[in-house]
């Protein structure tokens, strides 16, 4: 088959992908996305905007759920919150427990795409409503299921309720390892709890979690405190806190499909429908560290082709993103495109093929209208994680952010609650 046909054939298929919804219902306590029409999933926090889904409790904020299914027709959703331990398995608590209402929110604002190729429908609801007001800080689970059949799942997503007890103070800095000081950094923390707040039994009940830029496949987690001094616990751990630090994300911009944009080669209409081609990109493995402004891994959705924002999210277009990276002969392994466009997964939608006539694995993946952070990572089939060295490479000089979680089990029900968390940025290198 020759390669245009290849070509054809692969946008054929990515165009009948929505039309056909996947069968695995199974609730999964993570990020997951049930049903292959569903796309561009979105939780964030109301006012800020910052992209990790933590509410204090009892304070009033608010996130903003938002999401796209590719059809022209509005479905009836609704969600509802489960309470988890602080290793995300569902607690023994009751919803009536954990929650203050009926246990469930409608789904109420649902809008036509207007004006694009890919007629869709766009949802979004703040996080909580009403009927479903967290009564207990922790872990929780929020499901979207339709026509009120908890059974027939959409989506899930992982959001946190913080109680604070203390606070989290954190030090970054290379590895003290000498093996690994050019190419991970350490989180060194420690949690200073408040006189009032009762810890019988602090090296057995606290847990603590670290994540780089919110993502939960590559978090460090339970670990316990390296030493106990009065009302403070310290994390100095020499190891087990440390991080690859990767390399500043590789960006494009299609905010806009009428003006040149960085990381586009060319544009393309093909049977009626827009088709960018990304710059071909190399293999950063030897190249030696370079910083430029990243947003983490992360989506900004933006369309700089309308007069006004008010109905951006549904007015934006998905075209097909065609991405391709040198590589002098095909590995072993298979090669995803990896970042929040990946839902921060290993998808198969996103999954490169190796093309020996340009030398090069590509891709071509439907996105909606933004600026794009992503990075190209190879499959280990024993860990069953990326390793993003072969295309990345891996310096600890690398710009990230580092969240801390603090957990504790409440002596009296037995729940894991969130008492702590911080934030920083790893500018301040030591």
């Amino acid at each position: 088959m020759s390669k245009k046909r290849c070509l054809l054939v692969c946008l054929w298929l990515l165009w009948l992908v929505p039309m056909k919804a996947s069968t695995d219902s199974t609730l999964r306590y993570t990020n997951a996305i049930y049903e292959s029409d569903i796309r561009t999933v979105r939780l964030y926090q109301k006012n800020s905007g910052f992209p990790f889904p933590i509410l204090t409790l009892g304070a009033g904020e608010s996130l903003v759920l938002e999401f796209d299914q590719i059809r022209s027709e509005r479905d009836f959703y609704q969600y509802t919150l489960i309470h988890c331990d602080a290793r995300w398995n569902p607690s023994a608590l009751s919803r009536t427990q954990t929650l203050d209402g009926m246990g469930y929110d409608n789904v109420e604002t649902a809008n036509f795409s207007n004006g694009t190729l890919m007629q869709y429908t766009h949802y979004s609801v703040e996080v909580p409503g009403e009927q479903t007001k967290p009564k207990l800080s922790g872990n929780y689970l929020l499901v979207v299921y339709r026509n009120f059949n908890e059974a027939d799942i959409v989506l899930s997503r992982r959001m946190m309720v913080l109680q604070s007890q203390g606070a989290v103070n954190i030090q970054l800095s290379q590895s003290k390892q000498v093996e690994l000081r050019s190419t991970h950094q350490q989180v060194n923390f420690s949690f200073i709890k408040n006189d009032a707040y009762f810890m019988p039994n602090a090296m057995q009940d606290v847990k603590a979690v670290i994540l780089r830029n919110g993502e939960w496949m590559y978090g460090i987690d339970d670990l316990k405190p390296l030493f106990i001094v009065g009302n403070e616990m310290q994390y100095n751990h020499q190891l087990g806190n440390q991080m690859d630090g990767m390399n500043q994300y590789r960006f494009f911009d299609i905010r806009s499909f009428r003006s040149s944009t960085a990381g586009v080669k060319q544009r393309l209409n093909i049977a009626n429908q827009k088709h960018v081609i990304l710059v071909n990109d190399k293999s950063r493995r030897f190249e030696r560290y370079y910083n430029w402004a990243d947003y983490n891994g992360r989506v900004f959705y933006d369309n700089k082709d309308l007069p006004m924002p008010a109905g951006m999210a549904f007015e934006s277009d998905y075209c097909f993103v065609h991405f391709s990276v040198q590589a002098e002969s095909e590995l072993k392994e298979p090669v995803y495109v990896y970042g929040e466009m990946s839902d921060w997964r290993i998808l198969e939608s996103h999954r490169m093929y190796y093309n020996p006539d340009s030398r090069a694995y590509e891709a071509v993946v439907p996105l909606k209208q933004g600026y794009y952070n992503y990075v190209y990572g190879v499959k280990n089939s024993e860990t069953g994680v990326l390793d993003f060295v072969p295309f990345e490479g891996q310096h600890s000089e690398t710009e990230n952010n580092y969240m801390v979680l603090i957990y504790h089990k409440n002596p009296g029900m037995g729940f894991d609650e969130l008492v702590g968390y911080g934030l920083k940025n790893s500018t301040s290198l030591k």
